[in-house]
């Protein structure tokens, strides 16, 4: 059976995973983990699946282990392994978690995509078009003129983050927003 969603749910969900292989002959399922917070995903947690751009059905996880770097998924009420068969290639979702869950200083890329650039002086030096996670360091995507600059998101360079007043500070090194800089892709 699929859990309904509840009408008093209106955070937004969002793509923790995306379904792989079946595993074994009683429908458990491989899933690649698209998250920071892999840990939220646990027995018993509503999850949504579907394409890229919603999650179309809901299931509880009744079992999630680790495999290899991924969740090793067991559903509730599904036991056929031709069932998560058809989800390969589809999207797990959880739901946003609220600012307030999150670790200090920790936002989603759509909270900080679209916010205005400033120096530390207050001047305008571009604006948040992404967020680039990255080997080992996730980096701001900004857009100045008509380029897109790689900005490390780290507290030395993005002094703060000011989503009420739509704008993030960032303190850039020589090179890193001028014409000595590497360009993004």
């Amino acid at each position: 059976m699929t859990p309904d969603v509840p009408s008093d749910d209106s955070r937004e969900w969002l793509i923790v995973g995306r379904a792989g292989k079946p595993h074994g002959v009683h429908g458990d399922v491989l899933v690649e983990i698209i998250t920071d917070f892999p840990e939220r995903l646990q027995d018993g947690v509503r999850f949504g699946l579907g394409d890229e751009s919603k999650p179309e059905d809901f299931f509880e996880a009744y079992r999630v282990r680790y495999h290899k770097g991924k969740w090793l998924l067991s559903v509730s009420d599904v036991r056929e392994r031709d069932v998560v068969e058809s989800w390969r290639g589809k999207f797990l979702y959880l739901p946003e978690q609220s600012l307030e869950e999150l670790p200090e200083g920790y936002y989603y890329e759509h909270h900080l995509t679209g916010l205005e650039c400033r120096s530390p002086e207050g001047e305008i030096i571009g604006e948040v078009t992404g967020l680039d996670p990255g080997e080992g360091q996730s980096r701001l995507i900004v857009r100045r003129e008509d380029r897109e600059f790689l900005v490390p998101y780290v507290p030395e360079i993005v002094r703060e983050v000011n989503l009420d007043g739509g704008f993030v500070v960032i303190a850039a090194p020589p090179g890193l927003l001028d014409d000595e800089a590497v360009e993004a892709r």
